[in-house]
């Protein structure tokens, strides 16, 4: 019992303590002094990283607060809310962080995520590479290679959910065990691990089930049965991975092809923008630590620099090279040396696109493999981004590097200390990444004041950066009238263009009353529209941000004076549409020969009269009508009663007009029921 205990804690430590420890020294090193600021800085930048940020809060949110789905939310877009299906959500870091959360600021667990995601990316990729070759240092300079990757390392400055790719290694290791060695224990582990994958990241979810095929293939060639899988046991494991598999990812994944169908989501990438330059694996791109050396190629590369610098480092290539070199003796060794290189075969030419890159230029397009596999697989078209297909040749080439390894030390026995060194110092150098972002936010005064601020309705942000409004929302906790997401549903993108216009034009009742939006952050000063009724009442103000909460407007009142009634023909004028609230029509006094200066809308229970200010609109047909050119063409007025605070009555209506000190005064016949 001792020894089985004892050798449990031996393999424990070498397949786990030791890798990890390892692994987060190196990242340490790698990315000094990033590990300093772990308590006061988010490690990430202030754009996709403060939305990833936003991610973990909302999960912890609405799980733990508001006991709902962490898929839908209206503190977004509020108050229709916005699915977040088609969000790069990645659940397993936020669920994560519903645990971290209770004893860690918000900073130190996302700072506790990214690293578990590079430390684990790596003790993962060392296992997967371990159960391949059986060599211990080999297969640590394996999970060196995937984690510390220049892919890995871009995607830590905003992409959590595409730096969180500790998961799929796992699940190619799990899914080659249950083709080779099927059992059912190992389907369940298989369909669990995936749905992990896609907990992280859609993209490596349909990257794992097109290496799951890859797998199949290799070894339906390998064994000589293309039919292995209708063999008994083969069948008992693949259906309950497939049922375990619908049961967790399938629920996920027909959600969001259910909403991709019924709703469509905008925000996909151009293709062609994000694919890969053939000469960029094999070139030292924007995030190298020397990246002023080769800016004369990656400045010239389409699209953002965060995905297309995907350099897999001169050390991985002369290892693999190496390898298939010495192919023949290798494959003794490990019967699925050509799994590897046809599965960073398959994903580095899809990488590429559907057109062909070189130095930044396109030279064919429209005949590439891509498209091929996206007219087979419709829904790689809600990715548009080739490119980060290159995750799976690096996971190739870890693995790759790791057979190679033993047998280039084997014939190098008498040089093994130097070759080592020296393969050390090339790892180290080509994997050196840039300063990694560290990013801290100090919350201006008035959001500190929002966040004091009764609950009752949403807000709309004008001036703040989407992402930074984000972060913001994790401190004030209201809902906003927009929000940054990465793919919009056609109904929200609609809703949100609707606020953006009233917005535009100062509608701010529209804005009340439509969408509940209580409060307004502004870059400057502004007085309502003359259309507007409601009232900006301001709450914070300094140079470059003033606050206002948007309420009713209280109407101003007079005593009844018998020299405000004149006789009707001093006064033209009529209510043209009446509804009870809403009221147009037209006002002027004739025989004038300028426009009446102001309209009045007059409601009278008696014994005072209420002023109501309408919105002025054109009427050229009363102009026409009295011969007056365009002069009368500004006598029409429009009204909503609704927008103000009436007291409970029965009123009288009537149409004042002003011009100088004239005032005329015409009460209809119209009663406006005030109830509240």
């Amino acid at each position: 019992m001792k020894k089985q205990y004892s050798k449990f804690l031996t393999n424990l430590a070498e397949m786990l303590i030791v890798p990890t420890l390892i692994y987060l020294m190196i990242w340490c090193i790698l990315t000094y002094p990033l590990i300093f600021h772990f308590h006061t800085h988010f490690f990430a930048d202030a754009g996709d990283g403060l939305q990833n940020v936003w991610n973990i809060w909302w999960i912890n949110k609405a799980v733990t607060e508001l006991h709902q789905s962490p898929w839908y939310t209206t503190y977004l877009h509020y108050p229709q809310g916005t699915s977040l299906l088609g969000q790069t959500l990645n659940p397993f870091n936020g669920f994560l962080g519903i645990l971290l959360l209770k004893f860690l600021t918000l900073t130190e667990t996302h700072n506790v995520i990214v690293l578990f995601s590079f430390v684990v990316g790596g003790v993962m990729a060392f296992w997967l590479a371990y159960s391949i070759t059986k060599s211990y240092w080999s297969s640590l300079v394996a999970g060196y290679v995937f984690t510390f990757s220049q892919y890995h390392f871009m995607h830590a400055e905003g992409h959590l959910q595409l730096v969180s790719l500790e998961w799929i290694p796992l699940f190619v290791l799990c899914w080659y065990r249950l083709v080779t060695k099927p059992s059912v224990l190992k389907a369940i582990v298989a369909a669990i691990v995936l749905f992990g994958v896609l907990l992280c990241d859609h993209y490596y979810f349909l990257y794992c089930v097109l290496t799951g095929i890859l797998v199949m293939v290799w070894y339906a060639f390998s064994s000589k049965d293309f039919l292995f899988f209708l063999k008994k046991t083969y069948l008992l494991t693949f259906a309950i991975f497939i049922f375990v598999s619908l049961v967790t990812s399938g629920i996920l994944v027909g959600s969001l092809l259910r909403i991709s169908i019924q709703d469509p989501l905008f925000g996909s990438h151009d293709p062609l923008q994000f694919s890969l330059d053939v000469l960029a694996p094999f070139i030292p791109g924007a995030h190298w630590r020397f990246a002023q050396l080769t800016k004369f190629y990656w400045s010239r590369l389409p699209g953002n620099i965060n995905e297309s610098s995907v350099y897999i480092g001169l050390s991985v290539v002369l290892l693999g090279c190496y390898g298939w070199y010495k192919r023949r003796e290798i494959r003794l060794r490990y019967a699925s040396f050509f799994l590897w290189y046809g599965v960073l075969l398959f994903f580095g030419i899809m990488a590429l696109g559907p057109a062909l890159q070189v130095g930044g230029a396109s030279l064919f397009e429209g005949i590439m493999p891509y498209n091929v596999l996206q007219t087979l697989f419709p829904p790689l078209k809600l990715s548009g981004c080739p490119v980060r297909m290159m995750v799976m040749v690096m996971l190739s080439a870890s693995v790759i590097s790791a057979m190679g390894l033993p047998l280039l030390f084997q014939q190098l026995h008498s040089k093994k200390i130097l070759i080592g060194g020296l393969l050390g110092i090339m790892l180290f150098f080509d994997f050196l990444p840039k300063p990694l972002p560290a990013t801290r936010i100090i919350a201006p005064e008035y959001i500190h004041l929002l966040k004091n601020l009764p609950d009752d309705g949403g807000i709309m942000d004008t001036i703040t950066p989407p992402s930074i409004a984000l972060y913001y929302q994790t401190i004030y906790e209201k809902p906003m009238a927009d929000g940054y997401i990465s793919r919009y549903p056609t109904s929200v993108f609609t809703e949100y263009g609707k606020k953006l216009q009233a917005i535009q034009t100062r509608d701010y009742f529209t804005l009340m009353e439509e969408y509940d939006i209580h409060y307004l952050l502004a870059s400057s000063k502004i007085a309502n529209h003359s259309c507007n009724a409601v009232l900006l009442e301001p709450l914070y103000e300094d140079s470059n941000v003033n606050l206002f909460q948007i309420q009713k407007n209280k109407l101003s009142t007079e005593e009844i004076k018998p020299d405000m009634f004149y006789p009707s023909g001093d006064y033209l004028g009529s209510i043209d549409v009446y509804d009870g609230i809403k009221l147009s029509g037209w006002a002027l006094i004739p025989n004038k020969d300028t426009l009446s200066s102001q309209i009045f809308i007059l409601l009278s229970d008696g014994k005072q009269i209420w002023k109501v200010v309408p919105c002025r609109n054109k009427r050229p047909d009363v102009s026409d009508y009295y011969n007056k050119g365009n002069l009368y063409d500004e006598s029409g007025y429009t009204v909503n009663l609704e927008a103000y605070i009436i007291p409970t009555g029965t009123y009288k209506i009537g149409i004042a007009v002003e011009n100088g000190k004239t005032r005329v005064v015409k009460w209809t016949d119209h009663i406006f029921i005030a109830s509240y």
